[in-house]
């Protein structure tokens, strides 16, 4: 969760349709990274999820009141979860005036990077640069050249295909990774 103060500049003359453009970031609080809590593999914890949510509320300073505009993306496997429109509905409720919504694999490998910084890299590097977002599920690459993004594509592999518990036992192996599982004969299983 990150709270930011941004500041914008119309571009446009007198006459014209309004152009507003952000002209200044400042960062004023960013939380730790949480891992989205799951009651099991295809449901959100609604409840903990929320128990985060005002958490970081709390230990920012901030009142969902006190926030002008924002947005809650939903990503990668989290967005395949079978509450995830239930909870996005739910979040803009308590989130403050938020604009809430499950991103798809392009829009996810554009803002990681411009987040990462490879959109702002290829204006100075002298051919194109590739960042990788490697998510539980999901892996999003954008190809920046010139500070553009000329192409993005997903690869549905991740981090968290497979889980493990403390002792190194498999707790949880995705459907979506068992057919390379059986092409290349692996002994993998719960348990």
């Amino acid at each position: 969760m990150i709270f930011s103060r941004l500041t914008l500049s119309s571009r446009a003359g007198v006459a014209a349709i309004p152009e507003l453009k952000i002209t200044k970031k400042e960062i004023l609080y960013q939380s730790d990274i949480h891992f989205t809590p799951l009651s099991d593999h295809d449901l959100i914890d609604f409840a903990a999820l929320k128990d985060i949510l005002f958490l970081e509320y709390q230990k920012s300073g901030f009142k969902p009141s006190t926030i002008q505009t924002g947005a809650v993306i939903i990503t990668g496997e989290t967005s395949r979860k079978e509450n995830a429109n239930r909870v996005l509905d739910s979040l803009a409720g308590l989130a403050g005036d938020f604009v809430v919504t499950a991103a798809g694999p392009d829009l996810e490998a554009v803002l990681a990077g411009w987040g990462a910084g490879a959109a702002e890299i290829s204006k100075t590097f002298s051919g194109k640069v590739i960042n990788f977002d490697i998510g539980g599920g999901t892996t999003n690459a954008g190809v920046f050249f010139n500070g553009e993004t000329i192409s993005t594509f997903a690869l549905d592999i991740g981090g968290r295909l497979i889980t493990f518990d403390d002792r190194g036992d498999i707790t949880y192996i995705s459907n979506r990774i068992t057919p390379l599982i059986h092409q290349l004969q692996l002994n993998l299983k719960v348990g």
